[in-house]
């Protein structure tokens, strides 16, 4: 063979390996973008980037791999399954293909399909940071069910706990008279003493659910909860709360509409004669809306109206107006971190005047909430909440007689540690502490409570 014969073998030998590689490879410029958008969290310019050459590269793993991930963090669906289907035809064992069809399958509401290939991957021994991705998706799977098979579903829970301030007020309570009302020598009494217990609890609650058609279902339930304290029977509590109402689930957006009757009873010890209690009643309607941007990403917002009554204790009486939005984000990392974060508003606007005829403790409430979930095994997760609420009286000296305008800033921070021992039970561990700041010296106190509790939800 004469060295032009070897050289142009040589050359069809190339022609021939180049053509068989992925065409995607011939464009490495645009899986990198595509990458770093994606790393940007930017995956809507990553789809819009990849689609311009889907009739081309289609058909080739990375390519359709990222083009799967775009157009479902972007929210298009249907293009993310058929991009995830073309790699599993190539490539069956693509864990990551085989994970974010499942996803796609949840967020389309195709619950039956994602529950099989979760099943299937929870099959595979995937690595423990999937483990816990798989666990919650199969989680919020049975939850959906649920609400959309008739029938009842119920929780009991039982706990033990410590709360070293009961009635949440200042330690030195003479002084902060004194600040509040300008009186020297009052001494605390009842109500006013600062007291602390170990306490027990006992809880549980039920609902029932019935579908009907396109969506639509109605459910109706109520909870239960009593707190006893160690020596301290006077603030023993007993809580309860009926509801009823109607939701309706539309792909990716929830409509809720609910009214309720929530009651809380405790004698406490203020004096008077009649002697007031701490009772308190609440009927409410509430509209609640939630939908999902992306399989990973559901915004929400709330709007309820609540009269809040005070049965030996009228001037207390309000009527409230209560605004909130929210947004919750899961992160498919290591731990599968899930946040919450809320923000509210409030309008309370008091139904009786003080004894001059004139003045009352209406009021506005600001604040923001968040909650985070770390999970360490599918079973073992902590979570923090923190919290921030801002309080402003309407009226000049509502609540004192040496303070103008009353003002509160609240805060509260909650660690706990939550383990799923069985399928439907879990023991939850936590300490929360609260801190109230106020102009007004009265309202000044802090409360930590720490606390264990069995949960086990009836299916």
């Amino acid at each position: 063979m004469d060295r032009r014969a070897s050289l142009a073998i040589k050359l069809v030998a190339m022609a021939l390996v180049a053509g068989a590689i992925s065409p995607a490879l011939a464009n490495p410029e645009l899986l990198d973008k595509a990458r770093r958008l994606l790393n940007e969290s930017n995956p809507k310019q990553a789809y819009m980037e990849l689609m311009k050459f889907e009739a081309q590269l289609a058909g080739t793993i990375d390519f359709d791999y990222l083009l799967g991930v775009a157009a479902l963090d972007s929210g298009k669906l249907d293009d993310a399954i058929i991009a995830f289907e073309r790699v599993l035809a190539l490539n069956p064992n693509h864990a990551g293909a085989r994970m974010d069809l499942a996803r796609a399958y949840f967020a389309a509401g195709s619950f039956d399909l994602a529950e099989s290939a979760f099943r299937e991957l929870a099959g595979s021994n995937p690595p423990p940071a999937a483990q816990q991705t798989i666990a919650r998706y199969l989680e919020a799977i049975d939850s959906r069910k649920r609400r959309t098979t008739a029938g009842w579903r119920g929780w009991t829970e039982l706990g033990l706990g410590y709360d070293s301030n009961i009635t949440g007020v200042p330690t030195d309570f003479g002084a902060a008279a004194q600040q509040s009302f300008g009186i020297v020598g009052i001494e605390a009494t009842g109500n006013s003493v600062k007291r602390k217990a170990g306490f027990a609890t006992a809880a549980g609650g039920a609902e029932y659910s019935m579908p009907l058609s396109r969506g639509w279902s109605l459910f109706a339930g109520g909870d239960a909860k009593l707190r006893g304290y160690d020596g301290e029977s006077k603030y023993d509590s007993a809580a309860g709360d009926l509801r009823a109402g109607g939701a309706l689930n539309d792909g990716q957006t929830q409509w809720r509409a609910t009214a309720g009757y929530q009651l809380f009873n405790q004698d406490g010890e203020a004096p008077g004669d009649p002697r007031p209690t701490n009772d308190r009643r609440v009927a409410n309607v509430q509209g609640d809306w939630k939908t999902m941007l992306d399989s990973k990403t559901q915004v929400g917002a709330s709007l309820q109206y609540a009269r809040v009554r005070f049965p030996e204790n009228d001037v207390e009486d309000f009527n409230q107006v209560y605004a909130s939005v929210s947004w919750l984000r899961s992160f498919e990392t290591k731990g599968v971190p899930l946040l919450h974060l809320a923000a509210f508003a409030s309008d309370d606007r008091a139904v009786n005047k003080l004894a001059d005829g004139e003045t009352d403790k209406s009021k506005n409430l600001v604040g923001l909430r968040s909650y985070l979930q770390y999970s360490l095994t599918p079973k073992l997760s902590v979570f923090n909440g923190l919290g921030f609420v801002y309080r402003r009286d309407k009226d000049p000296f509502a609540r004192a007689t040496a303070v103008d305008k009353g003002k509160d800033r609240f805060a509260e921070f909650l660690l706990g540690l939550n383990w799923q021992f069985r399928e439907t039970c879990a023991v939850r561990t936590q300490l929360s502490y609260t801190r109230n700041d106020s102009n007004i010296s009265i309202y000044d106190f802090n409360r930590s409570e720490i606390s264990t509790a069995v949960r086990c939800e009836i299916n």
